[in-house]
């Protein structure tokens, strides 16, 4: 090849590789170093379901379980029921060895009826007119230590004014019948003022004026003791415990002819050592006796079923529980929810339970009520709730059974749905939505929404099925 040609092929060569580069350059070069456009990405408005729902672990509980015990310890005597047995309220369950009881209890019968016999009335009547023999003698002797009149105005101020406390705290007295009551307790203050002026004028230097003769001189003397105030608060003392005295034994007479001796509240009111307070501690001990006798017998609470009995006749018992009766025939679930889940979980939501015994049959429900404080389980602190479950075809529920439980906390069926890209805050409680329109351009829509999960959100108003809205703009790398 000669010069000229090789220098023709090099000029060629040169040529190939400059036009590549141009094209590489411009083709693939400048298009990689240029920004990309956003693309628009946007959803269409759909018709669908929202349920938002808040996951929990649960077990069945009777909706009412007590365990029973006696009352008192004891030796058993008798076993009446078994697990499994079916008891009403009120039934007899067990017994336990009642013989001393018994035997006391008679004692005691004797013992009242020592109180109560003919000798006893007799002897109830006689210490009555003793009674208001010895009431007269003190009233007499206080008498004379302040004066009749003192003593007759203090009895009427006392009657007066009970007379007038009475009325005031009776519904519907008028204001004629308090006022004349006042009247009448002004009266007998008045005139009692007047007789304890005269009692210090008139009736002591009377009363207590005495003659005696001095030991020195043995010149006859006159002096005026008059009662202290000591002699005086002894001689109302014994005025007061006479009248109760004699109160206690008329009582004491009226129940015997009544035939009534024991009263119905089996409280001791009597003074002790006089005999109608031995008649009401022999009431007491009867109704003490018949108490104890009472709590040897064991007794359904409830109605339902014997679900757990630690019995046997001969057996030596405490008072700790020995019977546990459930109502099986109701059972309510119990429900552990977490404690983020509070805000979503009301009394009245509806309940959908999965046992572990039927996993493809569902059980319906509705929550009941929430415990008012947390529970610990396994270390972790949970909201306690229950519910009640409608009646299962095909499943044998029993009591302690888990389950997985779901409360619905709300639902829209059929609803209109967006995603949640889709919404623009504008308040913490108004949204927007950009709608595409048919020039391409976007429109920010104001919406109203419903329900809402971390997916979707139900639109109330401002959008309608089939509407295109920006759910945002993706980068293109």
């Amino acid at each position: 090849m000669s010069l000229l040609q090789k220098l023709f092929v090099l000029v060629l060569f040169l040529a190939a590789a400059s036009g590549g580069g141009y094209y590489y350059y411009t083709s693939v070069y400048l298009p990689a170093q240029a920004t990309p456009e956003p693309v628009l990405q946007t959803t269409r408005v759909r018709t669908g379901d929202l349920v938002i729902s808040v996951a929990g672990a649960g077990n069945l509980a009777p909706a009412e379980q007590v365990s029973i015990g006696f009352r008192s310890g004891g030796v058993l005597a008798e076993v009446n029921t078994a697990v499994g047995d079916v008891v009403e309220a009120g039934q007899h369950l067990a017994r336990l060895d009642d013989t001393a009881l018994r035997l006391q209890l008679a004692q005691d019968q004797l013992n009242l009826q020592a109180l109560i016999s003919p000798e006893a009335v007799i002897e109830a009547e006689v210490a009555a007119l003793n009674a208001e023999s010895t009431l007269e003698k003190a009233v007499e002797d206080l008498q004379y230590l302040i004066s009749p009149a003192v003593w007759r105005w203090e009895e009427a101020l006392k009657h007066a004014q009970a007379e007038l406390d009475t009325l005031k705290s009776t519904a519907g007295t008028s204001a004629e019948a308090i006022t004349s009551a006042e009247n009448a307790v002004a009266t007998a203050q008045a005139n009692l003022n007047r007789a304890q002026v005269q009692y210090q004028t008139d009736y002591v230097p009377v009363t207590f004026n005495y003659t005696y003769t001095d030991i020195e001189t043995e010149e006859e003397l006159e002096g005026l003791f008059p009662p202290t105030a000591t002699d005086i608060s002894l001689a109302r003392a014994k005025a007061g415990s006479a009248e109760l005295a004699l109160q206690s034994a008329q009582t004491y007479v009226e129940q015997l002819k009544l035939g009534q001796p024991c009263n119905e509240e089996g409280v001791v009111t009597a003074a002790e050592g006089t005999l109608l307070f031995k008649l009401e501690q022999a009431c007491l001990d009867i109704e003490q006796t018949n108490l104890a006798l009472a709590n040897t017998r064991l007794v359904a609470p409830i109605s339902g079923t014997i679900t757990s009995l630690n019995a046997t006749v001969g057996q030596a018992v405490s008072t700790a529980p020995i019977v546990t009766i459930a109502t099986l025939d109701q059972l309510n679930l119990r429900i552990y929810i977490e404690e983020t889940d509070m805000a979503l979980v009301k009394v009245g939501q509806r309940v959908q339970a999965v046992f572990d015994a039927y996993p493809d049959q569902p059980v319906s429900g509705e929550l009941t009520s929430i415990e008012p404080a947390l529970q610990t389980v396994d270390g972790t602190p949970v909201i306690v709730a229950w519910a009640s479950l409608e009646n299962a075809t095909g499943t044998n529920l029993l009591s302690g059974m888990a389950a997985e439980v779901e409360l619905i906390a709300g639902e829209a069926l059929g609803a209109l749905l967006v995603p949640v890209q889709a919404l623009r805050e504008l308040t913490p409680t108004s949204y927007a939505a950009f709608v595409l329109q048919p020039d391409g351009q976007l429109k920010l829509t104001p919406v109203t929404i419903g329900l809402k999960d971390f997916a979707n959100a139900e639109i109330l108003s401002g959008l309608k099925a089939g509407d295109l809205v920006s759910t945002g703009t993706v980068e293109t790398k």
